[in-house]
This record gives C-alpha cells, structure tokens and sequence, in this order.
C-alpha cells in the first residue's frame, strides 16, 4: 500500500515537528533519570550522613559496655537513643542505658516489644525504622529485622578500635514526606515543560514550513502559467536565498522564452515572405510565357534562373542553421596554413569591390605560416559571409579592411568598413536569423536572406570560437572573429 504524497509545506511541518519533538522527548527523559538519579544519590548521601552520626552515638555510649546487654530485648534504650540522636535528650552523659531508665509514661502502656518510635516518614522516624543493630554472631540487638533483598548500607560499632556490632541501614524504597512531595513537584514542573516544548515546536514547525512553502507555490503557479503559453508572468523573489535564485531563474527563464516565441514568429513571418518573393517572380514570369505575353528568350530564362538559385541558396542557409541549431553541424578538421587559405579566399573580393567602387585592403600575401587545425570549407564560407555583408552594406568609395593575427593558442580575424555605421540597438541583434539592420546599412542591388551573420557565429562556434560586432573606427562595422588554433573536439553530426 502506497503512502498518500504530501504537500512540501506539510512534509516540511511534519520534519521540524518531529525532529523538535524526538529532541525535547530525549532531553526531558535524560532530564527525568537524571533527576530521580541524582534525587537518589541526595538521599544515599544523607542517609550516609545519619548513619555514621548514629554509629559514632552508639560508639559513645558502648565504651562502658562494649556487649552492648543494654540494647538486648528492651525496645526503651533504642527510643531513647533516637530521642538523643534527634536531640530530644539531653546530651553529656554517656553511661551505659539500662531498661529501668526507659520505663513507660505514668498511664501509658508499654510499646510492643521491639516496636519502633513513632516518627514522620523522611525524618528520624523513618530512620529508626530502617536501622537493624546486630552483633558480631549475626544476632539482633534492636531494631527491625529488614528483608533479605532489601538493599542495605552497614557501618561497625568498635570500641577501642575492636569491631563490637554492625549497623544495619535499608535504603527507602520509595520517597516519602517531604522528599516525595519535592520530587512529585520537580516531575510535574519537567512534564509541563516537556509539553509546552512540543506544542510551541507544532506551531513553530506549521509557521516555517508555511513561509517556505509560498514562494515555492509562487514557482509552482508559475512554471503553470508557463505551460499554459503565459509569458509575461514576473515573480517577486522571495524565501530563501536558493529559492529567490530559483525565483529569478524562472524570471530569466519566462523572459528567454518569450523571446525565443517572438524570434519563432519572426522566422515564421520572415521565411514566409523570402520564400514568396522570388516564387512570385518565377510565377508572374512563367504565366506571362504561358499567355504569350512574354517569350522564353535566354535574358527571361536567365532571369528565372536567378531567381532559382536565390530559393536555393535560401533553404541551403536555412538548413545550415537547422542543423547548427540542433547540435549537429559537422566539421572535419585538417591541417594547414591558415594565413595562405584566408589571403586566398579573401582575393577572391577584390574584383567585386573596385567594381562596386570599394577599396578593398588585405594583410601582405608573403606572412609567416599559421599552423591551424580546421575545417576550411567552413572557414571559407565564414569568410565569405564576412566580406559579402561588408560589401553589401558599405557605400561607394569606402573601404573594407582585412586583417589577422595569431598568437600560441588564438587566431583573431577582423574585418572593419566604412560608413554607413550600425545603431547600437541593432548591434545587439546583428547574428540573429532573418534580421536586417536599417536601411542605411541597406543597398538596392543586392539582395541577402539576413541569414550570413548568423551562419557565422554557428560556423565560430563549431570551432569553439566567437563572434562579436561593434563600431568600427572607420564609420561603419567592425566584426572580430576568434578561433581557437587547434579545437579540442568539433561537434559530431546529429544522428536523426
């Protein structure tokens, strides 16, 4: 049979509750053994106290009659020893005590044989009761016998140094008088104490455990929310400081997905209208040859052909970033000069930028070797995104400078252009999919998916590199790309 789950508040009440309530039960019955322990050891030692008092009397009075005949079969010399032991007779004289000195009171019977004084219990009464005086044979003298398990304490009568008799104490079973009415009192007041603990640990435990228990509510509303595709949801961290570090996760947390929710429309809205632009141009076209308007002439197919590869190079960078996305893009990392691939493809620009009036500048091709293990396809496509989004977004006549330096473990590349410049709000959203700066870093002869930049971070990033954008000190953009010479280990390709 499964146990019914609990609320965490409740768990939590029931913890401290117990946890309190196991202490103070603990606390209190060593509390309660150590006082009956230590209640015990007082009366142990005033008995110990009595008795050597009273042996030390007895020793008194038998230094004239060492066989002590006086204490034989007549109960009245042990009264009067008591009487004296208790000091309601006078002291000083220590002859022997003899039956004619104990006889009863004018109109009073003599006591039973070997009856004890009367007394209150707990006093010297008690006392006289519990106290057995026999000789050295073992024979009584005076006193109660006491029973054979009774717990006893004995103390020798000596006379001159000689053993003569033996005192007999039995411990008190029970305290009585006003010794069982202190310990009643101290046990009562432990009780009552043990009590209030518990009760005032059932309602600290209920307290704490309420206090704990709302700001995880608050998460669990929360997360609730989240699901139910609520993403303006802000909580107030509170409770603990793991629970308001959680709290200002799941806000963290709430403002990312709301971010990633309008990123995905965004994509949705953005690649719907990539997509239809250039299919509503093949379309107009074949439906203009279709109804003769137009005829199939090599500049109308070169134009549809365009259009073609623009789709084409749009779904390619698409499924780039689907993959990069997914954890999977693959590189095969090789060995080679670093500072001759990049000089080389870098080249490659040179033509387009004089015919697009733009002064294209380039390390000297004569550097040191730069020893790198890469994938230089995608090195190659990076830099070819680099420059491509330089020369599409810089006016005539700018420059676009290229420049790297390598030190033991870091290759820095950066390319910086001319004006016109990027706002700094568009710096922060430079790599995102599908994004395009304002219209001043726009030319109309040249058309991009806005997909370039963000290829680029994912190709740095599969070589465990970066990619950061800022002002450039020539008017425009500076993008600086750093890659690790030798990545320890390139993400594998996602098995689907």
């Amino acid at each position: 049979m499964r146990l019914p789950r609990l609320r965490i508040a409740h768990q939590l009440s029931l913890l401290i509750a117990a946890t309190v309530v196991l202490a103070v039960l603990v606390v209190g019955g060593l509390s309660f053994l150590n006082l009956r322990s230590g209640f015990r050891d007082y009366l142990q030692t005033r008995d110990d106290d009595q008795l050597t008092r009273f042996v030390a009397l007895v020793e008194q009075h038998a230094a004239t009659d060492p066989q002590l005949q006086w204490l034989r079969e007549d109960p009245e010399p042990m009264r009067a020893l008591m009487d004296e032991f208790s000091g309601r007779a006078p002291r000083g004289q220590h002859r022997p005590l003899a039956p004619r000195d104990f006889g009863p009171a004018p109109g009073r019977p003599p006591p039973p044989f070997n009856q004890p004084p009367p007394g209150p219990r707990g006093g010297l009464g008690s006392l006289g009761e519990r106290l057995f005086i026999r000789d050295l044979q073992g024979q009584r003298l005076a006193g109660r016998p006491q029973p054979p398990d009774a717990r006893t304490t004995v103390r020798a009568i000596k006379v001159n140094g000689q053993e003569v008799a033996f005192v007999d104490l039995m411990a008190e079973p029970q305290p009585d008088g006003v010794d069982a009415r202190f310990l009643q009192r101290q046990t009562s007041r432990l009780l009552w104490a043990v009590l209030g603990s518990i009760a005032i640990a059932m309602l600290a435990a209920w307290w704490m455990a309420g206090r704990w228990s709302r700001p995880l509510l608050s998460l669990q509303r929360a997360s609730r929310e989240i699901a139910r595709g609520r993403r303006t949801l802000t909580l107030q961290p509170t409770g603990a400081l793991e629970i308001a570090d959680l709290m200002e996760d799941m806000n963290s947390m709430t403002s990312e997905l709301a971010r990633l929710e309008e990123a995905r429309r965004r994509w949705i809205a953005q690649i719907s209208h990539e997509l239809r632009t250039p299919l509503a141009v093949l379309r107009g076209e074949l439906e203009a040859i279709e109804d003769g308007a137009r005829t199939p002439s090599a500049p109308v197919l070169s134009g549809l052909r365009d259009e073609v590869l623009q789709l084409n190079r749009l779904v390619d960078d698409l499924h780039t970033l689907s993959v990069a996305d997914m954890g999977g893009m693959h590189c095969d990392l090789t060995e080679g000069d670093a500072h001759a691939w990049l000089w080389r493809v870098a080249h490659r620009f040179a033509g387009r930028a004089r015919h697009m009036g733009i002064e294209l500048r380039l390390p000297a091709q004569k550097g040191l070797p730069i020893l790198v293990r890469w994938d230089f396809g995608r090195i190659e496509q990076l830099l070819n995104n680099l420059l491509t989004n330089s020369l599409r977004y810089t006016s005539a006549p700018g420059v676009v400078l290229v420049d790297w330096e390598c030190d033991s473990r870091l290759l820095t590349l950066t390319i910086d252009d001319s004006a016109p410049g990027v706002s700094p709000t568009d710096l922060k959203e430079l790599f995102e999919p599908l994004f395009r700066g304002d219209r001043a870093r726009q030319r109309g002869d040249h058309r991009g998916s806005g997909l370039g930049l963000s290829i680029v971070r994912s190709i740095a990033q599969a070589h465990h590199g970066s990619v950061t954008a800022s002002a450039s000190t020539h008017g425009g953009l500076q993008l600086c790309v750093r890659l690790p010479v030798r990545p320890s280990q390139a993400p594998k390709r996602h098995s689907k």
